[in-house]
């Protein structure tokens, strides 16, 4: 009963912080702690239900000893998908539509075909690994340490990198694309130049404005939204793709699998000495909230080292553009424009594009500085 209050008054003032300020902040302007809070109040109306809905299980306690561990734990698996990533969705669209800004998504087709994968990927995942976890009772084992790392590793891949790819797959290439012109030649120039292999770039389909990195089975692949090729100059797609082609050249993408594997390492560690003994004590709304607090850490740090990726991805960008950081910073300024983002707008992931395009700015300068230096010094020497 006591939690059956608590989630409720959790999902009545997500609602009401929701329509407060959809209603007073009207000119898309809202940001720092506003805009926080209008997240944290979009979660709190989208999984104060959910949390009432897990209080209702528990208290029905469903008997599923008939089914098999497969289909248990692949059901399990599938509701998991359905309401965390659901939910995810649905609370940052939420908290958009108070914002008054676009959500940003591709075709309908394109995003069914993900939802669909990644609830089957998820359900596939769990099936396989119930069977495991049951032969395995002895917590203190080293075998389950080792079936729980396996598991959160699988997980991990499974939905960053197979339901992408499988998403993605029949993507028309770039050079197919009427609004691509010379830009799939410039991008294998770009990466042979640098001693790598040309890179398969896909277009996105619908008004997608964005372009960004996947990891395929073969290697990487390039993905440029349409909307980018037909409202961006040439110079700017230009831009934004040596952004990209920057990550490639970084290997961010492989720093994101390990961050991913110190994650699984890290749940691991976490289920096996505080999340598991909370349920086993029939603590399951401790354990739940013990789940989203580990891996509410993990985001917030990956967070922050991935603004500090973005800040030194543009500057190998500009290196990209041959020095000239003028149409990345016109890029980004009007990538913002068309999302109908704020410039100061920060995300979890990126910095905002006014501080990115000061900190372009800067570099700049001060290659200025350095390059008279440099050449009154050659000067010196040959004299």
């Amino acid at each position: 009963m006591p939690w059956t209050l608590a989630f409720t008054v959790l999902a009545m003032i997500g609602i009401v912080t929701l329509a407060l300020v959809r209603t007073l902040r009207p000119d898309r302007q809202a940001s720092g702690l506003t805009e926080f809070g209008v997240l944290l109040a979009a979660y709190a109306a989208v999984y104060g239900p959910v949390g009432l809905g897990f209080v209702m299980v528990y208290e029905i306690d469903p008997d599923l000893s008939g089914l098999s561990p497969f289909v248990a734990g692949a059901t399990m698996g599938g509701l998991i998908a359905v309401l965390v990533a659901g939910g995810l969705w649905l609370a940052t669209a939420l908290a958009l539509w108070v914002l008054r800004r676009p959500l940003e998504l591709p075709s309908r087709r394109v995003g069914v075909r993900w939802a669909v994968l990644l609830v089957g990927a998820v359900a596939l995942v769990f099936g396989l690994a119930m069977p495991v976890f049951e032969a395995l009772e002895d917590r203190s084992s080293a075998w389950l340490w080792i079936a729980m790392g396996l598991f959160y590793a699988a997980f991990f891949m499974a939905q960053s990198f197979v339901v992408p790819w499988l998403t993605f797959l029949r993507l028309p290439r770039l050079g197919e694309s009427p609004d691509s012109g010379d830009l799939q030649p410039w991008v294998d120039k770009v990466m042979i130049r640098h001693g790598k292999r040309p890179i398969v770039v896909r277009v996105y389909e619908g008004s997608l404005v964005n372009a960004f990195v996947l990891w395929g089975i073969r290697g990487p692949w390039l993905l440029v939204g349409e909307g980018l090729l037909r409202k961006m100059s040439r110079s700017e797609v230009r831009a934004v793709l040596a952004h990209e082609i920057a990550h490639l050249l970084r290997r961010d993408h492989v720093r994101l699998l390990l961050s991913g594997m110190v994650w699984a390492a890290a749940m691991t560690v976490c289920t096996m000495l505080v999340i598991a003994p909370l349920y086993e004590a029939d603590r399951d709304v401790f354990g739940v909230m013990a789940t989203a607090t580990a891996n509410t850490l993990y985001f917030v740090a990956l967070g922050f080292a991935m603004r500090r990726m973005e800040y030194a991805t543009d500057r190998v960008a500009v290196g990209l553009l041959d020095g000239q950081d003028g149409p990345l910073a016109t890029a980004l300024e009007k990538l913002a424009l068309l999302k109908k983002t704020p410039l100061n707008h920060k995300s979890l992931t990126h910095p905002s594009v006014q501080d990115r395009i000061e900190a372009i700015n800067r570099e700049s300068m001060q290659r200025q500085q350095t390059s008279p230096a440099l050449t009154e010094c050659s000067d010196h020497t040959l004299a």
